[in-house]
């Protein structure tokens, strides 16, 4: 099993059992809480960048801070990904990322009322 098997396997163990936080993280740099399950998915996918590509998009689209936003990643083998950002089927934002160590798979995760949490925490 690769390193980036092993840290999958870890993420999916982990992030199974968020269904709630007990922490908001936030940084003088970000427009945003997050919660423990954004935490764990950042730190086991080394995945800070993630932090940096929502707060750009909450600062430049207004409506990220008013219905609920579905954010899907969608990491490939070849570690290239894309991020897109939705409003129930309104189109808001997406972005390709040429490189990544994040590992595959789809990640979903969402944003409302200036939180950004994992897809189990809502």
């Amino acid at each position: 099993m690769t390193e980036f098997d092993e840290r999958k396997k870890q993420l999916i163990e982990k992030l199974m059992f968020c269904n709630g936080t007990e922490n908001y993280y936030t940084n003088p740099y970000l427009a945003f809480k997050y919660t423990d399950g954004v935490k764990i998915f950042c730190d086991i996918a080394e995945a800070y960048w993630l932090l940096d590509i929502v707060n750009s998009v909450v600062k430049t689209k207004p409506e990220m801070n008013k219905d609920l936003i579905n954010i899907i990643l969608k990491v490939k083998e070849d570690k290239t990904a894309k991020i897109t950002f939705r409003e129930r089927i309104k189109f808001i934002y997406n972005q390709n990322i040429p490189f990544t160590d994040c590992p595959s798979g789809e990640w979903k995760f969402y944003f409302k009322d200036g939180v950004f949490f994992w897809n189990g925490e809502y």
